[in-house]
């Protein structure tokens, strides 16, 4: 009987010790209710954080206008004329303009100029200028931006001058005769033409070609600073006020412009071409005239298309 009852108490004994092993491993295989819970939260909610596929890139950077309202539209060669002049400009020296009817609307062509009070004793003697396009309700639209150098009589005026204030008062016109504008008539409706008799550097003339919105089309930069004389035909609207030759000529109907095509035995040949326009695109053919001169002629650049 003691060996059956000594032995009744290891099996008990061991059927506890059993039974405590297996409840502790219960324990720390089964989490919580509220542990598990939290744990499948987390699951759930991570492919919207972090596994929720990229969406294409929207290749759109140029658009001026998107639903994030964060796409910025390139800048463009227009926008950036201003940046030419300096901050340092201090003197409103004047303003003129030619006014003009764009597809039935009033559209004015207006060149401001503004000095550096600090150039003036300098020689050359200038002022800077820019030309803008506005009108009833379009705002201004800079189109061009340059310097007009003085003439010697007109930079001693300015530099006896010694109170600034009486120069804003006089509103200096420095392109005069040769600031000429036209509302052209394109294939499919009417631009804006217009020269003026300056640019960047001295003794250059400037075209420019703009929308009636103001958008800058085209422009050419020729120089002066040759006397050169034309044969051919119809040379009086290649020159400005002065005698000058422009190698450029504007009208309602016409804009026309020369290119060097040839030399030989001290001769220059330049070839007259006509601007087509339609869609704001510019174009230009050859109008089959030939000038040609026996004066040194400068390089003529191209047309510049924006």
């Amino acid at each position: 009987m003691k060996k059956w009852s000594v032995f009744a108490v290891l099996m008990l004994v061991f059927v506890l010790m059993i039974s405590s092993c297996a409840k502790e491993n219960d324990t720390t295989a089964k989490p919580s209710a509220s542990d598990s819970t939290q744990e499948s939260g987390s699951q759930t909610a991570a492919p919207d954080q972090t596994d929720k596929p990229t969406e294409p890139a929207d290749n759109k950077t140029d658009s001026p206008s998107s639903d994030n309202g964060q796409s910025v539209p390139a800048q463009s060669y227009q926008n950036t004329l201003m940046d030419r002049i300096p901050l340092s400009v201090d003197i409103a020296l004047g303003f003129e303009h030619r006014d003009l009817t764009v597809n039935g609307q009033f559209r004015r062509v207006a060149v401001q100029y503004e000095m550096d009070s600090s150039v003036i004793p300098d020689d050359p003697c200038f002022t800077y200028y820019y030309v803008d396009i506005h009108g009833e309700t379009l705002p201004a639209e800079v189109i061009a931006v340059g310097r007009a150098f003085f003439n010697d009589e007109t930079t001693n005026f300015i530099r006896e001058t010694e109170d600034p204030e009486e120069l804003v008062e006089i509103n200096f016109e420095l392109f005069e005769y040769d600031f000429k504008a036209a509302s052209f008539k394109g294939k499919d409706k009417e631009y804006i033409v217009f020269s003026i008799p300056a640019s960047w550097e001295q003794n250059s003339s400037s075209l420019v070609i703009a929308t009636a919105d103001g958008k800058l089309l085209a422009d050419t930069v020729v120089d002066k600073s040759y006397q050169v004389t034309l044969s051919g035909d119809d040379t009086e609207k290649y020159k400005d006020h002065d005698g000058n030759t422009n190698f450029f000529s504007l009208s309602e109907d016409t804009i026309t412009y020369l290119k060097v095509t040839d030399r030989a035995d001290g001769v220059t040949y330049l070839t007259e071409y006509t601007l087509n326009i339609e869609n704001d695109q510019v174009t230009s053919v050859e109008t089959g005239k030939i000038y040609q001169t026996t004066d040194t002629v400068p390089d003529l650049p191209d047309l510049s298309i924006y």
